[in-house]
């Protein structure tokens, strides 16, 4: 089995008990780092869920595919539509380039690098970003592997239980 598939096996493998419980320990370790406009994702397949929590609170911006190759984001308050690879979008009209926070959803991580779907949005995305760049995951996806010269490191990546920088 790849890499991609066992990180998403064992995400996926949490109790909903447990991985309450981890996002809750996610969430307050995140908390003191949000400032500004933040970026960040509606999870999908068990990825680490912040934006529950935060989307009353704060002021966020969320990811929208503009072609193969290339995200941006919109205000979350925007409305919403379902976009490819079973996520929810902003339908796109007011373009946020200054964000001062991204959370970034992970795979898997290694370091303070992180392992996404395989496409590179995020990658060329970040590669332009001065936002503080800070992957969520849970510790069951830490897994070792290659890093290839188009992968950004991350600021810190934050799980239910370290912060890695």
């Amino acid at each position: 089995m790849d890499k991609r598939k066992v990180c998403i096996q064992r995400r996926s493998l949490l109790s909903n008990s447990k991985r309450l419980e981890k996002e809750k320990a996610i969430t307050n370790c995140v908390l003191p780092f949000l400032k500004g406009k933040i970026g960040t994702y509606i999870p999908i397949r068990n990825e680490v869920d912040v934006y529950s929590h935060f989307k009353e609170e704060f002021d966020l911006y969320i990811p929208k595919m503009l072609d193969d190759t290339t995200i941006a984001f919109y205000s979350d308050k925007e409305e919403k539509i379902n976009g490819p690879f079973s996520t929810i979008e902003p339908i796109g009209i007011h373009e946020e380039k200054d964000l001062d926070v991204i959370l970034v959803p992970v795979v898997g991580f290694f370091k303070t690098y992180r392992m996404g779907y395989g496409k590179g949005y995020y990658d060329r995305y970040l590669k332009n970003s001065s936002a503080l760049k800070i992957g969520l995951a849970f510790d069951v996806q830490e897994m070792v592997f290659d890093v290839k010269p188009t992968d950004i490191e991350l600021d810190m990546i934050i799980t239910e239980s370290r912060i890695l920088r």
